[in-house]
């Protein structure tokens, strides 16, 4: 597997404290292997003055259709994402948007708790994405995603960068340090994921008029690890 790794620009996935923590810059830029053919190529997370920033950017052994329908399968995101256990979709407050309903588990130091993250999420042209937090209903105060999906020959570029505010108590210092690497776990397993269910799609598409090759495919287990 090959790693070309983009430093230029860290992106604005901001991801918000709450005022307990500390408001020092932080910068940190994690690169890591992954168990799949994908080819990362950026990952990022930048602290700053009560603000979290992620960027991840991947090519994926998989095209950008098949990506892009894992991706928008709302009711089954905590297939790709490590911490969500439950997801629904709400109704939504026009035509443009779905309003889905996220609850995570999440541990900072010692302590476990849920929380809901809902989001109204709307399909742009051209493979991009755009989630807006909804604060009333949400753990969060604030927050914006943004997903682009683009064809890279037989492959799928993944540009994924987004900003939250936490409006949860979490503690100085330590709990800093244990949100980096949280986030940083989650978007290595989630693009990872994601990933796999693109492939296993796919798969399963092709062969779905042969049911020998079927059979034997779902017999290997046809799923994802983790």
């Amino acid at each position: 597997m090959k790693y070309n790794l983009d430093m230029r620009e860290a992106g604005f996935f901001a991801l918000r404290k709450p005022k307990t923590l500390t408001s020092a810059l932080t910068t940190l830029l994690l690169f890591t292997s992954l168990s799949t053919a994908g080819e990362l190529k950026e990952l990022s997370i930048i602290e700053e003055d009560d603000e979290y920033r992620l960027r991840i950017v991947m090519i994926m052994d998989s095209s950008a259709d098949y990506v892009y329908r894992v991706i928008t399968d709302y009711k089954h995101l905590y297939r790709i994402h490590p911490s969500v256990t439950e997801s629904e979709i709400l109704p939504s407050p026009d035509n443009e948007s779905v309003r889905l309903r996220n609850r995570f588990e999440y541990c900072i130091a010692l302590s476990c708790f849920d929380i809901d993250w809902v989001e109204d999420i709307k399909e742009l042209q051209d493979g991009y994405l755009k989630a807006d937090t909804v604060p009333g209903l949400s753990d969060f105060e604030s927050g914006t995603a943004i997903w682009s999906v683009q064809s890279h020959g037989e492959h799928a570029r993944i540009t994924y960068q987004s900003q939250m505010k936490p409006d949860f108590f979490i503690p100085p210092l330590i709990g800093n340090m244990i949100m980096k690497y949280r986030l940083r776990e989650e978007a290595i397993t989630t693009f990872t994921r994601i990933e796999c269910h693109a492939t296993i799609l796919s798969t399963k598409e092709a062969i779905m008029n042969d049911p020998v090759q079927l059979a034997a495919f779902l017999k290997g287990g046809g799923g994802c690890a983790g």
